[in-house]
């Protein structure tokens, strides 16, 4: 039921996952990844193992072989001694342990890191939890004549028929159609058999390796599809990350206030409030002791320009009238930063005049 609801509503999921979602996913363990992917990484790290390791472990199976040859089992079973058998039992097992064990570990770490190279790090208890909707039966029976599971188990049929043919291809080739293997010794007998599984390695390598690739790409864009949003859900988790457009316009207002206030308290402590003179007001403040240079501390145009021009009057801080420098400077430099060099010497007589006014030089 759940898949179909999924099938209904996925002509609805229009909008790309962000990153916040496909996250939110990979926390759930829901990564895109192919298996067959990994799996051929399985497939070739056993191989190539088996292959390395072959004349030790032929050398380790020969001397087995030799020492069973060797006894005579019936008259020691015979004679009441089953402990010979037991033994050789357990030297078979050991055998087989000791071939088994370096092709499944190369295969185990090989498969992991494939799937690694895949996903990146990923930790997730989510995939091993029962999931108890699974177990409708109806649901099951859905999943399982699924247009999904058609698909994959024509994939699988078309694959393993690839296989099976070229290798049957190349094991008439060398075998039926050459003789001279029936006369031929027991070391190049193997050797020849050896060539083949060789040549048939290497048709599977090639035929899961491009199988491979194509459920690579089709897991991706799966994933992508499924992770697609629908605009209303885009909107919910704007509004979730972001906070309501309102709330956010809200915010920002005050924000801008307060700023706005903190700046028409600066005006009561600027040396000078350069003027346009009727639609800008900057105010300059000059400390020679702990400052670099003049700094903007307050500026405006229109209202904000007329409002800072009556706090600075009723604070008794003087207007000076200087058009190109009021434009300059409401244009380039921003409240709170210092005057840029190249306003240096306009500003310093804008001071100039108002220390002289102060120190009743005028």
């Amino acid at each position: 039921m759940a898949e179909n609801q999924e099938d209904r509503s996925r002509e609805d999921l229009t909008e790309e996952a962000s990153p916040h979602r496909i996250e939110e996913y990979r926390d759930k363990g829901s990564v895109a990844q192919s298996r067959e992917v990994a799996g051929l990484a399985v497939l070739i790290a056993a191989c190539v193992t088996a292959y390395t390791m072959s004349p030790h472990f032929g050398e380790q199976l020969g001397d087995f072989m030799k020492e069973v040859f060797r006894t005579d089992l019936s008259s020691r079973v015979d004679l009441g001694a089953p402990n010979i058998v037991r033994s050789y039992l357990m030297k078979a097992v050991g055998l087989m342990i000791s071939v088994g064990f370096p092709i499944c570990g190369a295969g185990f770490v090989l498969g992991v890191l494939a799937s690694f190279v895949q996903t990146g790090p990923i930790f997730s208890i989510d995939p091993i939890m029962p999931d108890f909707g699974k177990i409708n039966p109806i649901s099951g029976f859905q999943r399982l004549f699924s247009m999904k599971q058609v698909v994959e188990g024509l994939r699988l049929i078309g694959k393993m028929s690839i296989v099976l043919v070229v290798s049957y291809m190349l094991i008439k080739a060398e075998v039926i159609s050459s003789p001279s293997y029936l006369s031929g010794d027991l070391g190049n007998l193997a050797a020849s058999y050896g060539r083949i599984a060789k040549s048939i390695f290497y048709v599977m390598i090639l035929v899961l390796g491009v199988f491979a690739g194509i459920d690579l790409v089709l897991q991706r864009l799966e994933f992508s599809k499924n992770v697609r949003m629908t605009k209303q859900e885009a909107k919910q988790e704007s509004k979730e990350r972001e906070g309501d457009p309102q709330v956010r316009a809200r915010i920002r207002s005050i924000q801008r206030e307060m700023s706005r206030r903190r700046m028409m308290q600066a005006v009561k402590k600027a040396d000078v409030i350069v003027t346009n003179p009727t639609h800008i007001a900057i105010a300059i403040v000059y400390e020679k002791n702990s400052m670099a240079a003049p700094r903007v501390v307050a500026k405006g145009a229109d209202l904000i320009a007329q409002k800072i021009k009556q706090i600075a009057a009723a604070a008794g801080v003087p207007l000076v009238e200087n058009v190109p420098l009021a434009r300059t400077l409401y244009k380039s430099v921003k409240v709170g930063q210092y005057v840029p060099r190249n306003l240096y010497h306009a500003v310093a007589e804008v001071l100039a005049y108002v220390y002289k006014l102060r120190n009743g030089m005028m």
